[in-house]
């Protein structure tokens, strides 16, 4: 893929995933990307859940919490307390 990947406010460009994790450029991660962009201060699992209108059950969090951390490990996002998540100084 060339260029960025857009959807939304925000989009992930090419040089923010590779092989082999391509995902992180799917429609859910994008959704997520779209709420912390527009969130007025850190995010966690649970209110991202809402914002996106699915389920805040566990197992949707949890999921949900999964996608956050992957993305803290591309540096897309940062977790300075434990479970809250906010963009990378880079996207403010």
């Amino acid at each position: 893929m060339e260029g960025a990947l857009t959807r939304g406010h925000r989009a992930l460009t090419a040089a923010e995933f590779t092989a082999d994790a391509p995902t992180i450029a799917s429609a859910p991660y994008q959704e997520i990307l779209d709420v912390l962009t527009t969130a007025p201060a850190d995010v966690r699992a649970k209110a991202i859940c809402i914002a996106l209108d699915v389920e805040p059950s566990p197992n949707h969090v949890e999921s949900t919490r999964a996608k956050l951390k992957r993305m803290v490990q591309r540096n897309i996002l940062t977790e300075d307390e434990s479970g809250v998540f906010t963009l990378t100084s880079k996207r403010t």
